[in-house]
């Protein structure tokens, strides 16, 4: 399936452009929890979760979205240089079995920088707790992104695409010529879940389109049985 990142800090954008399709919503940018039947899953604030005030926090929010899809998370806000791994398990494990009693799939993110960029602290982490992997292509250089997808593809739930993030900027992609590779791989592992993580409106809609068209090709050419909704 294919939705959009509701990236606003005015949920107008969202109920006016996108009330026909499905979103993730992002509590990072809008903090205010919106319950709409499109909304399919929630990204987390940006919190730490080797401190415990990050349980408090993560528990409440996955009470008041009971009834979605999933919740990503960071492992650490991106600022802290160095992650107690210990504190980190024993924290996310509470989040993880209290998500799991509410039927949300709790996902971890993979950052630019830091204990989360490395795919193998990712997948030692998920394999641990026993949670999901948001897998963020435009957070990984060009080169490593397949190895990347390698190590954690047998924990990877969703996916965020856009071409690449710069001085923290999504940039769209012009073409899927960079992206063709992750996509065939995600649809060859049954990513449940394509997240269009842009700002601009147009860039959104372009990519959507891009994505729709060459997923019915490569339906066309790989699956008989129909496995992924567009």
């Amino acid at each position: 399936m294919i939705a959009i990142c509701m990236r606003y800090k005015d949920k107008s954008t969202f109920q006016d452009k996108f009330k026909n399709k499905l979103v993730d919503w992002g509590l990072h940018f809008y903090p205010k929890i919106v319950k709409e039947k499109n909304i399919i899953g929630y990204h987390a604030p940006i919190l730490n979760l080797g401190k415990k005030d990050s349980v408090f926090i993560l528990k409440n929010i996955i009470q008041s979205v009971e009834g979605c899809d999933y919740l990503t998370v960071h492992l650490h806000n991106g600022k802290d240089r160095t992650v107690n791994r210990d504190d980190l398990i024993e924290n996310l494990s509470i989040v993880n079995d209290f998500a799991d009693k509410k039927g949300i799939k709790l996902c971890i993110e993979n950052l630019r920088k830091g204990f989360s960029s490395n795919p193998d602290n990712l997948i030692d982490i998920a394999d641990e707790v026993g949670c999901y992997i948001t897998y963020d292509v435009g957070h990984i250089p060009y080169n490593k992104r397949l190895e990347f997808l390698e190590i954690c593809s047998d924990r990877i739930y969703n996916a965020h695409i856009y071409e690449i993030e710069i001085n923290g900027k999504h940039l769209p992609p012009k073409d899927l010529k960079n992206l063709r590779p992750i996509l065939d791989e995600l649809l060859n592992i049954k990513c449940k879940l394509f997240l269009i993580e842009l700002m601009e409106i147009e860039s959104i809609l372009k990519t959507e389109k891009m994505l729709i068209d060459y997923f019915k090709n490569f339906n066309d050419h790989n699956f008989s049985n129909k496995d992924y909704k567009i």
